[in-house]
């Protein structure tokens, strides 16, 4: 495609290949225009629909807003918090059966999640129709006080999560409308009370993530907040994420405007349509050279063919690390870690060194969580994992390759001299490509190896 006629940014260039690589995650937002099959313009937003539509319903311009929220806490005002509820479930349910091309464009791109500042369910649908039936959706329930009953396992291209931000229409007291609703939403975000989904919050915190944001309407102080609170912003080392907003959404605050943009968060006005229509040809195009060429092929993942590998990390860092195994995984490598295969009742003092045994390869992963423990004489099991690999190295032949050095972030010098030869992977843009590609490299598969790998999954 002709750089010049493109709509994305230069300085959002590496998007493309985020997203070819599945690590963009997807954030639509009440600016995106409501389906044909209702609104015949093609152009008037979700929000503006609400807005007229609750006024239609209730015989109440909303106090002369067009902002949705103010409407709805101007109606609630007028017409009790259970009509309100009853009349907005009902408006967004018409949309259940619907979506549009935009939705339809994206929905063909390998996403993993999608974040939904709306109620509806448009890019569900569109998951659908472009055949993948293994989408799964879920909401925040900020009036709960647990998180979800059935465990979310973390998303894949072919199985992406559809979440809603604000709750969900057909659990009506889930839905963050009123200002008053907001504010307890972000008490409730904040103390993780309840928390997010795990497979979501590693996906966000994943320092690979970037995200595009379509009409998601920057121009309110609380989503400082909200993002913060996410870890969409305040992550190092992540690139530059996109986000596309009407024409005139800071004609008026641009300071708002240049503080999201400070934290990695780029903001023009453009017709997200047309970007959604490039993605997809990208895409398309992409694939027809022979498969996504961001990603390294991925090996058979078959027991003589993959390899095993530990995670070592601090507890602070399960999520993040919970993400990496999820790269690595999409990249033909086996993870083991105690979260998923220590059970209940088994001893670790037998177990963990039993499996640092038997696996092909360590990992090592250094953050500054374990900077700051280590400073401060906190104990770490991960002290005691990396002590366990350094004598097996020991046994090994010489010059083979068994620990893999994982850096996250501005972090120390490790003071254990044999981990100074052993090359470091900074969890970067390209950092799990890179170490995946590696340990691949390395691994020749024996029936030893095999036999570990079943054994270890047996486990």
């Amino acid at each position: 495609m002709d750089p010049r006629s493109s709509v994305l940014p230069a300085r959002c260039g590496g998007l493309v290949n985020k997203i070819h690589a599945g690590e963009c995650v997807l954030v639509l937002g009440p600016r995106v225009a409501m389906p044909a099959a209702i609104c015949p313009d093609g152009h008037t937003p979700i929000d503006d629909y609400l807005c007229q539509k609750l006024a239609e319903e209730l015989g109440d311009d909303g106090g002369g807003s067009c902002n949705l929220r103010a409407v709805l806490t101007h109606c609630e005002e007028k017409a009790g918090a259970s009509t309100l509820r009853s009349v907005f479930q009902g408006l967004v349910g018409e949309l259940d059966q619907h979506t549009t091309d935009l939705h339809r464009d994206l929905a063909s791109l390998p996403i993993r999640l999608v974040l939904l500042a709306t109620p509806d369910r448009m890019m569900f649908n569109a998951f659908r129709e472009v055949g993948k039936t293994g989408v799964r959706e879920a909401y925040y329930d900020y009036c709960s006080k647990s998180g979800a009953d059935v465990p979310l396992s973390l998303p894949s291209s072919d199985k992406p999560i559809v979440y809603s931000l604000f709750g969900r229409h057909d659990h009506p007291e889930s839905m963050v409308l009123t200002d008053k609703n907001l504010l307890e939403y972000l008490v409730q975000l904040t103390k993780e009370s309840p928390p997010l989904p795990d497979s979501v919050r590693a996906t966000l915190r994943a320092p690979s993530t970037l995200f595009l944001f379509v009409g998601f309407g920057f121009a309110y102080w609380w989503l400082r907040l909200l993002l913060k609170v996410l870890q969409v912003t305040g992550v190092e080392n992540r690139l530059l994420s996109l986000a596309l907003e009407d024409t005139n959404t800071f004609s008026s605050d641009q300071e708002n405007k240049g503080f999201f943009e400070s934290a990695g968060i780029y903001i023009q006005a453009g017709d997200w349509a047309a970007l959604a229509t490039e993605l997809a040809a990208r895409y398309r195009a992409d694939v027809s050279r022979g498969g996504e060429s961001s990603k390294p092929p991925v090996q058979s993942a078959t027991p003589d063919r993959c390899p095993l590998v530990f995670l070592s990390f601090a507890s602070e860092d399960r999520e993040m690390v919970t993400a990496l195994a999820h790269g690595l995984q999409e990249r033909g490598v086996s993870v083991w870690q105690d979260s998923q295969n220590l059970r209940a009742g088994q001893n670790w003092e037998e177990r963990i060194p039993e499996c640092i045994k038997r696996v092909d390869y360590f990992v090592f992963v250094q953050t500054e969580n374990m900077d700051r423990r280590d400073a401060a004489g906190v104990d770490g099991v991960y002290n005691r994992e990396l002590k366990l690999a350094l004598a097996r190295v020991a046994d090994k032949p010489y010059g083979a390759v068994f620990i893999f050095h994982v850096v996250v972030g501005q972090c120390r010098i490790r003071p254990e001299p044999e981990l100074a030869p052993i090359q470091r992977f900074q969890l970067d843009a390209s950092g799990v490509d890179a170490l995946a590609t590696r340990i691949r490299e390395s691994f020749t598969p024996t029936p030893e190896t095999a036999v570990s790998d079943r054994a270890s999954h047996a486990a």
